[in-house]
């Protein structure tokens, strides 16, 4: 049998079959499947009984995963946890379980379906696909929305724990999250950063969940909300402004939209945060297929420090800093001028 390792049509077909493994991988986390493994090795026959699932059918799939390396199969047909799998253990640090489920779901899944016409057509088909843009989607649809939802919050607490262990906020005053949903990452400079004061500024009905989700907080009275919409307006006169997986789901033109509404709101001591993925040669795999899901799902794309400084140069800003750090996201700064 050829060695798969030094067979490049074997790679190929790995390559090929790779929607298999999001797939699989969306469907157990999606179960809870590494949940139930957390107290030691389990059969499928156990856990598809408690997940109210099909014994053979989830047998095949763990199995199939445990090849990756995502599961290891032990005698007696029972399956144990990898450092690979307990990243999709709910209260992992560093979970993705939620972002390995709503991946898989319509909403994302379906307009890869039409990657050939992207590429053809240069633009998104998701309005074709799915009869609205994605926003507009997940409205309708709460179960997904609720996935990606949580998914976000994955996504944020990762990339929370690098944006506050490499940047400076102390001499921050009052700090505006732009379209920061629930305020993750403003809740966390704020309990860094005891004099600070913060805004959380999204769409209505975002707010109007934030609201609920925020209202026990011990943070509270230190963070107002303000419902709007970043093409419009955004809160005035703040030291500094932020954007976190913002600017990644718009195109050029739309992005320029919107920081120039940002930079209307600035004084001209402040400053603007983004937090995207950086383009740089050393840059993971994952940053580079995360621009084209940005390109198929919507028209965004991630950036390079070039186009992240042409953007800004266009919008009133002089981009002062582009790092990448330990997490799903660079830091990028700029100064009004």
């Amino acid at each position: 049998m050829t060695d798969p390792a030094s067979d490049p049509i074997g790679q190929m077909m790995d390559l090929i079959l790779a929607y298999c493994r999001s797939q699989g991988l969306g469907a157990v986390a999606r179960i809870g499947v590494p949940d139930m493994l957390q107290n030691g090795p389990r059969t499928a026959a156990e856990m598809a009984t408690e997940a109210g699932c099909d014994p053979d059918a989830l047998a095949r799939f763990l199995r199939a995963l445990a090849v990756e390396g995502v599961f290891e199969q032990h005698e007696g047909g029972r399956f144990a946890l990898t450092p690979l799998s307990e990243g999709l253990t709910t209260d992992h640090p560093r979970s993705v379980r939620w972002l390995a489920a709503s991946m898989c779901d319509h909403a994302h899944w379906h307009p890869w379906g039409k990657a050939y016409e992207v590429i053809q057509e240069g633009k998104s088909q998701t309005p074709k696909v799915l009869g609205a843009s994605p926003w507009e989607y997940l409205s309708g649809s709460p179960e997904e929305a609720g996935r990606f939802g949580q998914a976000m919050s994955n996504m944020s607490q990762q990339a929370v724990e690098g944006i506050t262990a490499h940047y400076n906020f102390s001499d921050i005053e009052d700090l505006v999250d732009v379209g920061g949903s629930q305020g993750t990452l403003l809740l966390e400079i704020l309990e860094q950063n005891p004099a600070m004061r913060g805004t959380v500024f999204d769409l209505p009905p975002v707010i109007e969940v934030t609201e609920e989700s925020m209202a026990d907080h011990p943070l509270r009275a230190r963070v107002e909300l303000v419902a709007g919409s970043f093409f419009e307006s955004v809160p005035a006169g703040a030291d500094a402004y932020m954007l976190k997986h913002i600017l990644h789901d718009w195109s050029d033109d739309q992005c320029v939209r919107i920081l120039r509404t940002i930079r209307e709101a600035m004084p001209s001591g402040s400053r603007l945060l983004v937090f995207d993925a950086l383009l740089v040669p050393e840059a993971p795999p994952w940053a580079h297929w995360l621009d084209v899901h940005m390109l198929v799902l919507q028209d965004g794309k991630e950036r390079t420090p070039d186009e992240f400084g042409a953007l800004l140069a266009e919008t009133g800003f002089e981009m002062t800093k582009a790092v990448p750090i330990p997490a799903p996201v660079a830091i990028i700064e700029a100064r009004p001028v």
